[in-house]
């Protein structure tokens, strides 16, 4: 009979404390599991997400210095695992990037990677260099896009065989703490990073004559729409936190996640929890989300095409009642129950970081 490996898993939030029994039990079979938990949403950083200009640097700041912190204790006090997993990027960068300054050598898989290119060249050969001095001694680098893996290992050629596709999974009742109030009808839109503000606002502009009553409000900070024209029945939410967040979503007539067209993961955590709410969706149609929903479970426009996001928008509204556009939410809830809660994604990382580790006892 073989020995299961210590595995220790690095999580972004305390929430998952809750459900550590039974997220433990789906696992066990695999490995024999400890988890760690870090936590960013402190009155600090909630703080710095509602400044203007400067509010995105210095929440940065902060996530960074807290990584750093979670990184040093996990060197110093997690020592006797065969396998750490990150599901927490930020931590997992400072950590390899200090195991490979003491040479020790350690079967790591870290989930969530994310890079952006930049216009700064000097500051993208930078960060390049930095991700390649980190993870040359990681196992698995995993990604939630398939089309990352290719992209990724033409941007990073001494990592390529490190990367790996695992569609991404989340919990959202456990982070639902507070509830949103609205006395008028809605649409919910939302998200800071690789999001298309802009397109949404024209598409809104073209919108305000024909359908003056259709308010859409977005829960963003302020540097994600900054420089946008104003479209008067758009409103910016900068207060909504990942606590509040899903009852937003709750309480309005259909969501739309107006993504950047990129090849990079975008918009996973607001399209998971509006399948989880079964919500009508209406996202931007990029190949990132093609791992996870299709015409049967959400509505596509254009990337970067006003008048036909104008189009679906008014399509839409007009047909919200229509059995055959709830039977779109229905199906997204039952898909999301299937495959994209956090347990499956556990399930799946553990699996896949288990079955190629090469651990010693």
């Amino acid at each position: 009979m073989s020995i299961k490996p210590r595995v220790i898993i690095i999580l972004d939030s305390l929430k998952y404390l809750v459900k550590e029994d039974k997220l433990k039990q789906i696992i066990s079979q695999d490995c024999n599991p400890e988890f760690y938990y870090t936590y960013y949403e402190n009155s600090i950083v909630k703080f710095f997400h509602g400044l203007p200009i400067i509010g995105n640097f210095l929440s940065h700041l902060a996530y960074w210095s807290i990584s750093l912190k979670e990184a040093l204790r996990l060197i110093v006090f997690k020592k006797k695992y065969n396998i750490k997993i990150f599901i927490n990027p930020i931590v997992a960068i400072f950590y390899c990037g200090i195991t490979r300054l003491v040479l020790r050598k350690e079967d790591i898989s870290v989930a969530g990677f994310l890079f952006e290119d930049k216009s700064n060249k000097l500051y993208l050969n930078l960060r390049k260099s930095f991700v390649n001095f980190c993870y040359k001694k990681v196992k698995n680098i995993i990604v939630y896009s398939n089309n990352e893996v290719l992209l990724y290992s033409e941007f990073f050629p001494a990592l390529a065989g490190k990367f790996v596709f695992i569609r991404y999974g989340r919990d959202f009742d456990i982070f639902e703490e507070n509830e949103y109030t609205d006395s008028e009808r809605y649409i919910s839109s939302g998200g800071v990073s690789n999001r298309d503000f802009a397109t949404l606002f024209k598409a809104f502009n073209i919108l305000s004559n024909s359908n003056p009553q259709l308010k859409c409000k977005i829960a963003t900070r302020p540097q994600a729409i900054d420089g946008f024209s104003e479209a008067k029945n758009i409103i910016p939410l900068y207060n909504i936190r990942i606590d509040t967040f899903g009852s937003f979503l709750d309480k309005s007539i259909f969501v739309i996640i107006p993504l950047a067209d990129t090849f990079i993961s975008a918009g996973h955590m607001a399209l998971l929890e509006s399948m989880y709410r079964k919500k009508v969706i209406l996202i931007t149609d990029i190949p990132a989300v093609k791992d996870y929903v299709d015409e049967s479970v959400a509505f596509f426009y254009k990337a970067n095409d006003e008048y036909n996001l104008a189009k679906m928008i008014e399509y839409i509204n007009l047909n919200i009642d229509q059995p055959e556009i709830q039977l779109k939410a229905d199906a997204a809830f039952q898909r999301y129950s299937l495959d994209f809660d956090f347990s499956s994604l556990l399930k799946r990382i553990v699996t896949h970081a288990v079955n190629k580790g090469n651990f010693s006892n």
